[in-house]
């Protein structure tokens, strides 16, 4: 009698949207939608914004040389001008862009997060590893224009890391490998990514405070050549006018200046998607209270970055 085997039983590969809920323990009926678009939204925002503040920056830098060298009748000359600056065009851009490339990282994580499409979820990790891997070459090219003052940070380091952080993350949603390869690498790779977010919160109070005490030294000469011009026989009223008026505006730029300080918003940014990371590793019986940390962290940055962007204008 031929004894005919059974076949051995082979479990099928999970789909990797089912793979996902389960390294994630979401629900499949959770809508991630509105939080991310808010996310998106704000983060554009805040590069915008930033880069505009960093250019302001230099602008104070090149108003106060000016006025310095015009009230005490010196010579000026375009180099020298060029020379106040905080930072290169190259490096303003890296900021912005560096804002923009940690905000695909966080989509990309809020897409996987969500667990939906799984079309969704290769594109938006193969999206931000491509937007790091250009941001770590683009360093370079900054490295090379070096930063005019000793505020402005070396970048270069900590992109180099956060790149292939990122690039290590993304490289495995997108080949959809096993739920703890995912879960571990994030965990392990993450730090490098959340790095990066402190090095722009710390630089941007630098430069802020750097800018305020700039705006405020400014107002000494219009308030010496105004006073010093009152004490002549004669006035030149005309020229008082002129004086007045910029000391007026002057004022008005000192309120703007006040209420334009980048550190809150980046420091936001920062929190969702510390939250965001909070919500993918937090045990299944933890993850509503995760999400509602994660609503409210977006929600919050969001209106730092209203508010910072208000001021800009």
């Amino acid at each position: 009698m031929t004894i005919r085997r059974q076949p051995r039983f082979r479990p099928r590969a999970l789909p990797f949207t089912l793979l996902v809920l389960l390294l994630l323990g979401c629900v499949p009926t959770q809508d991630y939608g509105p939080v991310v678009t808010e996310f998106q939204q704000s983060s554009a925002t805040l590069a915008q914004t930033f880069q505009t503040l960093l250019a302001n920056a230099n602008l104070v830098e090149y108003e106060h040389y000016i006025d310095t060298r015009t009230f005490d009748h010196r010579q000026l000359a375009p180099a020298e001008i060029d020379s106040r600056a905080v930072m290169t065009p190259e490096e303003l851009k890296l900021r912005s862009d560096a804002i923009l490339a940690l905000a695909e990282y966080t989509t990309a994580l809020a897409t996987l997060a969500e667990g939906k499409q799984e079309a969704k979820i290769v594109q938006d990790a193969n999206a931000a590893g491509a937007s790091f891997s250009t941001l770590s070459t683009d360093t370079q090219t900054a490295a090379s224009n070096h930063h005019l003052i000793a505020t402005a940070a070396d970048y270069s380091g900590p992109i180099a890391a956060a790149a292939a952080a990122a690039g290590k993350i993304m490289g495995l949603i997108a080949e959809h490998r096993s739920r703890e390869a995912i879960r571990e690498s994030i965990e392990k790779n993450d730090p490098a990514l959340s790095a990066l977010f402190d090095l722009l919160a710390g630089e941007s109070k630098d430069i802020y405070e750097r800018q305020k005490s700039t705006r405020h030294a400014q107002g000494g000469p219009l308030f010496k050549e105004y006073n010093l011009e009152i004490t002549k026989a004669t006035p030149d009223k005309e020229y008082l006018l002129g004086l007045s008026d910029r000391i007026k505006q002057f004022r008005r730029d000192q309120a703007l200046i006040a209420q334009a300080n980048p550190e809150p918003a980046i420091l936001a940014f920062k929190k969702s998607h510390d939250a965001l990371i909070a919500l993918i590793l937090a045990p299944k019986n933890a993850k509503p209270q995760s999400l509602a940390q994660l609503v409210a962290s977006v929600r919050s940055f969001a209106v730092e970055v209203q508010s910072l962007s208000a001021s800009t204008k």
